[in-house]
């Protein structure tokens, strides 16, 4: 959990023929993660991938083809088998003529469902103009025989009907309103036909939209309708057609187009991935990172479908000079329980961890569960922050994490609540297990400042377990001094805070020498076991350098004190969140007392609670993402690692 899952390096030698074999048993294992050889030290031994742009164009083409008919037969996509003997160089020829015989078979139905969705639209549109214009009751083939006259209907903007009558005012002209629908007003302008020019000009301007009407329109209004209406039935019926048509294909060629567009799909990731190969005449070596525990999986896999045609080479991290230098980088794969697995994405938001270094993501979502709840505690807005994450969990499963995150926040706030005495800010119901905030303010700050020491120094142990687990750098003296004399003032601090004591006695004395002892012990260590940090020759003397180091010291114990002193914002904003309660049972009071009576009292608070969740507790997250990111894992978080993206079909590794 606060570690990575543990990988090796997969050496995989294969004859050419048979590398489309070995690539469909990784991508359906889905446990590879490529590396480029070119990037290795295999690269200078002459393995070199290879890029086949024109095949890979030619199968996108074909690709965008076969799924351009499946779409137009209904045809959704399926998952099948993935089949063993693919060779992309041979496959083209035949996939491509069952192309062309696909096309000429399901063109015209094509042409003709794209045509006949296109003209009925338009039908549909004339249709609906036509009925725009009943009741003012013009003939639309009346207009086109006017010689001396404009007469034209339209759309425009209802704030610009005002304007536009302005800008026409020297003009002989008429803007007759027909009908209104939301912002927008249907309007018959009127003219001479010798001013044609400038009224149209004068329209654009006002974002004037004409009316579509049927071409070459002639006869009654109601003439026209009927007709239209018939057209519109007769295109439904000859789309029935077409329909049964396309059950028929759909029937007959679904199966094979299925098959293709699988062939297609596998064959475009296998020459993606083969980018990523070694190549060294008429043999292929595929490397990448799998886990550890699933070594014997792709060995059975790959014996099953090869046989003995594969040789697998297995090497630890530790093995690999690349890898020790961190030329080559190993990949991350999470390894949390179910309900920590959505925090992931805020650790991933700050920085992907370095393989090898302590993975945060479990103690991010401990401490940011216990921030929210000791900022946000209230059993009534928890359960409703639980349900709101529940219905995103079940509803919405493109937030499904999100969900997951909001209900355990709901339980937290839920869980303070009960601490707290408070159900939707009423705080007389539930007798407190713990205390009140608003009752115990300065014992609140307390608990705050206790919790950023504890905070600040767990970060900094974990900075000391990065650096003996990664073995590339080692703590500065001057960050190792500064820390200890935190610790001292931290523990004179919360000896004060919890007793009241000042004096200088035996405890305190004890605490002082184990905290130098710990950390000489650690400074040592830490120059016997680790890499010698990084040093350039300097032109500085002795006392430059120790006045540097005592500024380093004076700066790192300010940024821990101040760290620490950042944590008073979990008080802080407890405290908010008490007082916009009071403000809306005040509110509530108040406007009972001006004659509102019980239903707008209970609006008001309903309205209240409704206002602190939303806005307290987007405002609470994003205080807590703040000190997780800048307070905590600042620490010791070094990132720049690579995630871990398994080979798949359909992906580009």
């Amino acid at each position: 959990m606060f570690k990575a899952v543990p990988l090796v390096l997969v050496n995989i030698q294969v004859a050419q023929e048979e590398i489309s074999r070995a690539t469909a048993v990784l991508t359906r294992l889905r446990i590879m993660h490529l590396i480029n050889l070119v990037e290795t030290p295999l690269g200078k031994l002459g393995y070199m991938g290879e890029l086949e742009r024109d095949l890979l164009d030619r199968y996108q083409k074909v690709g965008e083809e076969a799924d351009r008919w499946a779409q137009t037969l209904e045809i959704p996509p399926q998952v099948v088998e993935i089949p063993p003997d693919l060779d992309p160089a041979k496959d083209i020829y035949p996939l491509e003529e069952r192309m062309d015989n696909l096309r000429r078979r399901v063109g015209p139905l094509l042409t003709s469902v794209q045509e006949s969705v296109a003209q009925l639209a338009k039908l549909r549109e004339y249709e609906q103009n036509l009925e725009w214009l009943q009741p003012a009751g013009v003939e639309p083939g009346a207009l086109a025989e006017l010689h001396f006259a404009y007469l034209t209907p339209g759309w425009l903007p209802a704030e610009n009907l005002l304007r536009l009558e302005q800008a026409l005012e020297h003009l002989h002209h008429a803007l007759i309103p027909v009908t209104q629908e939301e912002t927008r007003v249907l309007v018959l302008v009127a003219g001479l036909a010798a001013d044609q020019g400038t009224l149209d000009r004068a329209l654009k301007g006002a974002f004037f939209e004409p009316l579509a009407l049927p071409p070459a329109a002639t006869g009654s209004l109601d003439a026209m309708l009927t007709d239209l209406k018939s057209q519109i039935r007769s295109l439904k019926a000859s789309q029935q057609q077409m329909d049964a048509e396309r059950a028929r294909l759909r029937d007959e060629m679904g199966p094979e187009l299925v098959r293709i567009r699988n062939r297609i799909d596998l064959t475009r990731t296998l020459l993606r991935a083969r980018v990523l190969f070694g190549k060294v005449d008429r043999s292929y070596l595929v490397s990448g990172w799998i886990p550890a525990s699933l070594v014997n999986e792709l060995k059975e896999a790959l014996a099953q479908e090869l046989g003995d045609r594969a040789e697998l080479e297995i090497l630890s991290p530790e093995a690999i000079p690349g890898a020790r230098e961190g030329i080559l980088k190993i990949p991350i794969l999470f390894n949390n329980p179910y309900l920590l697995r959505p925090f992931e994405r805020l650790t991933t938001a700050y920085g992907t961890p370095a393989y090898g270094e302590v993975e945060p993501t479990a103690l991010l979502a401990v401490s940011f569960l216990l921030m929210f709840g000791l900022m946000f505690g209230d059993v009534g807005q928890g359960g409703v922050l639980f349900l709101l994450g529940y219905v995103i969990f079940r509803r919405f499963f493109r937030y499904t994490d999100y969900g997951i995150i909001m209900m355990e926040c709901g339980v937290s706030s839920a869980i303070f609540g009960f601490l707290y005495g408070s159900v939707f800010g009423v705080e007389d119901l539930l007798p407190a297990l713990w205390f009140s905030p608003m009752q115990n303010i300065a014992y609140f700050i307390k608990i705050a400042v206790l919790f950023g020491v504890g905070a600040i120094s767990l970060g900094m142990i974990l900075s000391f377990i990065n650096a003996v687990r990664l073995k590339t750098t080692r703590l500065p003296a001057a960050g190792l001094l500064a820390a200890l004399i935190y610790w001292i003032l931290a523990g004179l601090g919360v000896r004060y805070l919890l007793t009241g004591a000042l004096e200088w006695d035996f405890w305190v004395a004890v605490g002082v020498a184990g905290a130098i002892l710990l950390m000489i012990v650690v400074f040592i260590l830490q120059r016997l076991w680790l890499a010698p940090a990084a040093t350039e020759p300097s032109p500085d003397g002795l006392g430059l350098k120790l006045l540097e180091g005592i500024i380093e010291v004076v700066d790192g114990t300010i940024r821990f004190v101040a760290n620490t002193i950042s944590f008073i914002r979990i008080a802080a904003f407890a405290l908010a969140h008490a007082g916009l309660f009071i403000a809306v049972f005040s509110l509530a009071d108040t406007l009972n007392r001006m004659g509102g009576g019980g239903l707008v009292y209970w609006l008001t608070i309903v309205v209240g609670n409704v206002v602190i969740i939303l806005l307290e507790g987007l405002v609470v997250s994003i205080q807590i993402v703040r000190l997780e990111y800048y307070e905590f894992m600042s620490k010791f978080f070094h990132g720049g690692g690579e995630a871990f993206k398994p080979l798949e079909r359909g992906a580009a590794p």
